[in-house]
């Protein structure tokens, strides 16, 4: 009986943060983009947040589209080496720190769960989609490695933190995954995963208001 209050209470709270949910929009008075956007209150502060639904497609020095590509911008936005998706934030708005990121996943499912969710109906390989019953649709953009080289769309969504590892000189990035193939991968359909990276990479970048 106490495993199923728990388990009831869980499922409650969850859809109460789901339902808390809003969306919106943000246009960006430098080039007149209009952004989607979702709002929520966080379920361990209280605190109610306003996170980009797109990626970031504001041009400055040190982003490029996929592939170089222009058209690609349309649904991946521009990819960015961590010092220009700092410069690239309009007033107002900032690149998430690692833990503001690490809040968002805890929101939708934590870890193991949160790919789900978070990621877009559409734009991975393999079956891989998510739900994106969170409204954030986090699209398969790909990164470009330090040499210009341009890897993983279709099977990686990898986006900035503003924080460095400060060990490493590298900057913390979140990513979600396709799940296959091979069919071992598939556990990886759901999760989110947090690792450091080049500085000198370009990533996609989410924001959120201040």
């Amino acid at each position: 009986m106490k495993q199923y209050i728990f388990t009831t209470l869980a499922s409650l709270f969850f859809t109460q943060a789901v339902i808390a949910q809003s969306t919106g929009t943000f246009t960006d008075s430098r080039d007149g983009q209009t952004y989607k956007t979702i709002s929520f209150k966080e379920a361990m502060t209280g605190k109610t947040v306003t996170w980009l639904a797109q990626n970031l497609n504001y041009k400055v020095e040190g982003s490029h589209p996929y592939d170089d590509h222009e058209n690609n911008r349309n649904e991946f936005g521009l990819l960015y080496t961590w010092d220009a998706a700092k410069k690239a934030c309009p007033s107002g708005w900032h690149l998430p720190t690692d833990n503001e990121w690490a809040m968002l996943v805890n929101q939708f499912g934590g870890t193991d769960m949160a790919g789900e969710a978070l990621k877009s109906v559409k734009s991975w390989n393999e079956d891989g989609n998510g739900t994106n019953s969170s409204g954030f649709d986090a699209v398969a953009g790909g990164h470009r490695k330090s040499d210009g080289s341009y890897l993983t769309k279709g099977v990686l969504g990898i986006f900035w933190t503003s924080s460095l590892n400060t060990s490493t000189d590298n900057a913390w990035g979140w990513n979600f995954h396709y799940g296959g193939p091979p069919s071992s991968n598939k556990k990886n359909l759901k999760k989110a995963f947090r690792w450091d990276i080049p500085i000198s990479s370009g990533l996609s970048v989410r924001l959120v208001r201040d």
